[in-house]
């Protein structure tokens, strides 16, 4: 499995509605793509940064922007007002099953 790890920067005032924009026009959209195995969004809310983790089947999958929603994130993050600071391409070596409780899951 790989994941690409892309780093944003912006007002913290619209973390939440970055993330909501994400879940609602991103992740269906990457639900459908060749590969897709899931996601992850870390935030740190007071400096208005985010780490949005996407996790995939094959190197290629990953690194192939039109099918794996590079367009599509980059969309959303100009309508946010934020900035991409970092893009990273990794194999993952060692994986757990993440089980968030109701109040995580939001």
């Amino acid at each position: 499995m790989y994941a690409r790890v892309t780093e944003f920067e912006g007002s913290p005032e619209r973390i939440e509605e970055g993330v909501r924009l994400f879940r609602e026009e991103v992740i269906p959209w990457l639900r459908d793509a060749t590969g897709f195995r899931g996601w992850v969004v870390l935030v740190d809310r007071p400096a208005g940064k985010s780490l949005g983790i996407t996790f995939w089947a094959t190197e290629e999958a990953m690194t192939d922007s039109a099918a794996s929603g590079a367009d599509l994130r980059d969309e959303v993050a100009e309508r946010m007002g934020t900035r991409m600071t970092s893009l990273a391409y990794y194999e993952v070596a060692v994986a757990e099953h993440l089980a968030l409780d109701d109040a995580g899951d939001r």
